[in-house]
C-alpha cells in the first residue's frame, strides 16, 4: 500500500500552482500602480512611490492570508527600495535596478550551488519534505538540473532587463518585466512540479515493484 505522505508532491501540485499565481499578480500590482501615478496620472515619482507603498502593503495583507506572508514581505522590501532609488535619482527607470541585480545574484548563488555539488533545488526540497514529511523525488542530478533550469531563468531575465536599462526606455522596461518575469516564473514551477509529480510517480512504482521481486 502506497503511504499518503508519498504521493504529496502530485495532490499539492494544482494548489501550489493556483497559490503561486496569486502570488505573482500581488507581487506585480504594485508596480503597475507606481507606474501609472507616475506615467498616466503625472505624479512625482515620489508621489507614485507612496502610492505604491501603500498598495504594497495591501497585497501582503492579501498574500498573508493565502500563506505567502514572507514573501510578499520580501518583495515589499523590493519595493520600497526600488521606488525610494527612483525617487531619490530622479530617474524612473532606476526603479527596476534593484530587481536585475537581485536576478543576477540569483543566477550566480544557483549555479554556484550546481559547481559546488549542493544544488539548491535539492536543499530546498529536503527542508520542505523534513517539515511535509514526504520523500524527496527526483535523484540529485534531477535537482541539479532543476537548479540550473532556475539560473537560466534569472539570468535571462537580468541580461534582457540590463540592455533595457542601459537604454533608459522605462515603458520598454514595464512591458519587459511583466512579459518575462511571470511566464518564466510559471513556467520552470510547471517544469519542476512535473518533473518531481514524475519522479514520486517512480518511486511509487519502484516501491509497488520491491515486495513483488522479492516475492520471486
Amino acid at each position: 500500500m502506497t503511504s499518503p505522505d508519498s504521493t504529496e508532491p502530485a495532490q499539492s501540485q494544482r494548489s501550489v500552482m493556483a497559490r503561486d499565481a496569486c502570488l505573482v499578480a500581488l507581487v506585480g500590482t504594485p508596480t503597475l500602480v507606481w507606474y501609472g501615478a507616475w506615467r498616466f496620472a503625472s505624479a512625482s515619482l515620489a508621489v507614485a512611490a507612496c502610492v505604491a507603498l501603500a498598495v504594497g502593503c495591501a497585497a501582503t495583507l492579501i498574500a498573508s492570508r493565502l500563506g505567502h506572508t514572507r514573501k510578499m514581505l520580501v518583495a515589499l522590501g523590493l519595493l520600497a527600495l526600488s521606488v525610494a532609488l527612483a525617487a531619490l535619482t530622479g530617474r524612473a527607470q532606476d526603479y527596476f535596478l534593484p530587481g536585475i541585480l537581485i536576478d543576477a545574484l540569483y543566477a550566480v548563488v544557483l549555479s554556484a550551488s550546481v559547481a559546488l555539488r549542493r544544488p539548491l533545488i535539492g536543499v530546498v526540497l529536503r527542508a520542505v519534505a523534513r517539515r511535509w514529511r514526504f520523500r524527496v523525488p527526483g535523484s540529485k542530478r534531477v535537482h541539479a538540473l532543476l537548479t540550473l533550469l532556475w539560473a537560466a531563468r534569472f539570468a535571462a531575465e537580468a541580461v534582457v532587463m540590463t540592455v533595457l536599462y542601459l537604454r533608459g526606455n522605462t515603458d520598454v522596461l514595464l512591458v519587459a518585466r511583466f512579459v518575462l518575469r511571470a511566464p518564466l516564473q510559471i513556467a520552470c514551477a510547471v517544469v519542476m512540479l512535473a518533473v518531481l509529480a514524475h519522479g514520486a510517480a517512480r518511486q511509487r512504482k519502484a516501491e509497488a515493484d520491491s515486495p513483488k521481486a522479492a516475492g520471486n
